[in-house]
């Protein structure tokens, strides 16, 4: 082992001061380390990935592992393009307005190291996907968390006044890590603001088709949003292949030119293989959407059933597959879910992770495993019960 380095000045920058290991990340290795059914963060089982589609990738493998076009492979834009305009009325241009990233995490870093400048004011709800605020602090921008804990609904006033000092706004839909779905009247009510702010917006929308609600529309589905918005999306929770890191980001062009050059200088282009199964992915019918959807709400009423009857209080969501989930007693959100990896043999995410600063009286689970795993969890929170 290398002796420590005999650096004299502060070492790390200042986009990276305060920042930890992503806690869900913690929590699947606390998982790993003490046989713990992984609940934590959201990674579904291998089988649940359609066969055609790693086929797929399998024969690209053979045929297609250098570089694309950093945009993507041309094929691989034509059909996003394609299905976006099925799927949500919006017409992109393959050429100049659709980007493939290297997951939708770049898609969002990206974005935002482009389009934020340093000082400049970014609004995002929390609860919050935890990257989010890494990210921001990346670009330098100014951290605008709106809390929606109580009532999961956006309040007109707080948007409006916080809208007035920010640039940028992040909009996660449906909900990580709450599952809810904005009603269109909210997603009108963020158009209005957003017009009348300049505001940019950036919308995180990789559940869109995991949802069990008849409200949801894509915030570009609105008028006015679409011509402001960066939609940063992908294949990894629809065809459950996170670990493929293929992403894609939809924007006008003058948006996506700026984000495309850092795309460029850090990713390059997206794993060629996964990109060419991803033709194969996007080509699927329409009954295979409906059937995730379906699936995934089934599995949704068993953990939402298993967790109330063990004692717990979760709150039921309208789309994605996490379930927010409060617990008795006087535990801090940490201990509570550090206790249930090493009693109860079950991961968790505590709360606090998706926040920007402070704890909370909540956990988070996860239903992407499949219905025998979620019954052995709930077998185990039953039989392991310390709350």
């Amino acid at each position: 082992m290398p002796n420590p380095p005999s650096i004299s000045r502060p070492i790390g920058s200042e986009r990276v001061t305060g920042m930890r290991e992503s806690v869900i990340r913690e929590m699947t290795r606390e998982a790993h380390k003490h046989d713990a059914i992984n609940l934590s963060q959201g990674i579904p089982d291998e089988d649940e990935t359609p066969a055609r589609v790693k086929q797929a990738a399998k024969d690209a493998i053979d045929t297609s592992s250098q570089y694309t076009i950093t945009w993507g492979l041309p094929e691989f834009r034509q059909v996003i393009a394609d299905q976006y305009a099925d799927w949500k009325g919006v017409s992109y241009d393959s050429e100049t307005e659709v980007t493939v990233t290297s997951g939708t995490s770049e898609a969002i870093v990206s974005t935002l190291l482009s389009l934020c400048d340093p000082g400049d004011g970014v609004i995002y709800f929390e609860p919050t996907y935890e990257s989010y605020i890494p990210a921001v602090q990346f670009a330098g921008g100014t951290l605008i968390p709106l809390d929606i804990t109580d009532g999961l609904e956006i309040d007109p006033d707080a948007l409006q006044a916080a809208a007035e000092d920010a640039s940028i706004l992040i909009l996660n839909h449906p909900h990580n890590p709450t599952g809810n779905v904005f009603t269109p009247s909210e997603l009108e009510l963020v158009a209005d603001i957003a017009t009348a702010e300049d505001l940019i917006v950036v919308t995180d929308e990789i559940y869109e088709h995991i949802v069990y609600t008849d409200d949801y529309v894509s915030p570009v589905e609105v008028d006015g949003l679409a011509e402001r918005t960066v939609v940063c999306t992908g294949m990894s929770k629809t065809y459950s292949v996170t670990g493929w890191r293929v992403g894609f980001a939809l924007a006008p062009e003058p948006l996506s030119a700026e984000l495309r050059k850092v795309h460029d200088y850090t990713s390059i282009c997206a794993p060629t293989p996964f990109q060419n199964a991803g033709v194969e992915a996007l080509s699927l019918p329409d009954d295979y959407y409906a059937d995730l959807s379906a699936s995934y709400e089934r599995r949704r009423d068993k953990l939402y059933d298993g967790l109330r009857d063990v004692g717990l209080d979760p709150v039921k969501p309208d789309g994605a597959y996490y379930m927010l989930t409060r617990y008795p007693g006087d535990l801090d959100d940490t201990e509570f879910a550090l206790r249930l990896i090493r009693e109860a043999g079950v991961a968790a995410v505590p709360g606090s992770s998706f926040y920007t600063e402070g704890t909370a009286d909540w956990v988070r689970f996860t239903f992407s495993r499949n219905e025998a795993t979620i019954d052995e969890a709930l077998d185990r929170l039953a039989q392991n019960r310390f709350w």
